[in-house]
């Protein structure tokens, strides 16, 4: 295995550190990816992390559409959907808002 450096390397996936062994086939899998795709595995971990963001903001004006109008609250959206994506946003996108009582 070629030396690690400090660049992208250490960012995506840092392999020295991984137990592969212990992952059993799938750890097979990621060790055959990390020594002969690594491009395409970096590739992968900042178009996640693209994603992430665009969902992120987009959770904000979700938000703002489905009447959720505090500042914390849509703060909160946007972190959770920051950090688990499509598990956080899928919420948001089922969530019906009740309908507001006229007198």
């Amino acid at each position: 295995m070629k030396e690690l450096k400090y660049n992208e390397e250490w960012v995506t996936l840092w392999p020295s550190t991984i137990p592969y062994r212990y992952l059993g086939i799938f750890g097979t899998f990621l060790n055959y990816l990390v020594e002969n795709h690594h491009k395409w595995v970096c590739y992968g971990f900042w178009i996640s992390w693209l994603i992430h963001v665009v969902e992120a903001l987009y959770s904000v004006k979700l938000c703002q559409s489905k009447g959720i109008t505090d500042p914390v609250a849509q703060f909160q959206w946007f972190i959770q959907t920051l950090l688990f994506g499509y598990a956080s946003f899928g919420l948001l996108v089922c969530y019906k808002p009740s309908a507001k009582k006229q007198y």
